[in-house]
Order: structure tokens, then sequence, then C-alpha cells
């Protein structure tokens, strides 16, 4: 079976830090067993910055649970790791181009068209 690679590993490593506080370097180059700047030079290696790597988990669980009719704004907010609903709304638009309200609704018209 197929290890999983370094990006894949530092995904799965800030996500495990979210909702319950900020998804840090330091936790993230301490469980793959190397210094905070041999991680930061691998990843730009790869073409990547940690910050992105942070800011792209929280967009897919925060899409992930929009995604469920029964998992508020405020659930996805929580487990994107925002305390502030307003900082959860911009940069939800940032990443999407909408609201996430408005990304509910338009997920919800392409389930049901003719609704």
């Amino acid at each position: 079976m197929k290890q999983p690679g370094l990006i894949e590993t530092c995904r799965r490593l800030i996500a495990e830090q979210l909702p319950s506080r900020y998804p840090t370097i330091g936790y993230t180059a301490c469980g793959l067993h190397i210094s905070v700047r041999t991680l930061q030079r691998q990843l730009r290696v790869r073409g990547f910055v940690y910050e992105d790597l942070v800011d792209g988990v929280r967009r897919e669980v925060a899409c992930r649970l929009l995604q469920e009719l029964d998992a508020s704004i405020a659930d996805a907010a929580r487990a994107a790791g925002y305390t502030d609903p307003s900082s959860f709304s911009r940069a939800f638009r940032r990443w999407t181009h909408m609201s996430p309200r408005a990304y509910r609704q338009r997920l919800r018209l392409q389930a049901n068209p003719r609704s």
C-alpha cells in the first residue's frame, strides 16, 4: 500500500487540530517528526505554503459541512476553526465568491431543480 505523501499528511494533521485550535505549523512539523524549517522548505519545493494548506483544509471542511442539511452555518464555522461568524463569512466569500447561505441555497437548487 502506498504511503501518504507530505501534502496529504499535512492536511490530515491540520484537520486534526480543527476546530479546537488554529492548526499551527509547529504541531504539524512535530507530527511529521521534522523541524518547522524543514517542513517549510519541503513545502516550498513542492510549491506550497503552510498557510495555504490550512486555508484549503478549512475550506474543504466548511463546504463539506454546508452540504449537510442538518448542519448550521455556525456549525460549519466552528468545524473550520472560526469562532467569529463574520470572519468565517469573509473567508467563505474569498473561497467561493458567495456567502455561506447562498452556497447552501445553490446546492439545494442543484439537488432539487424544480423547487
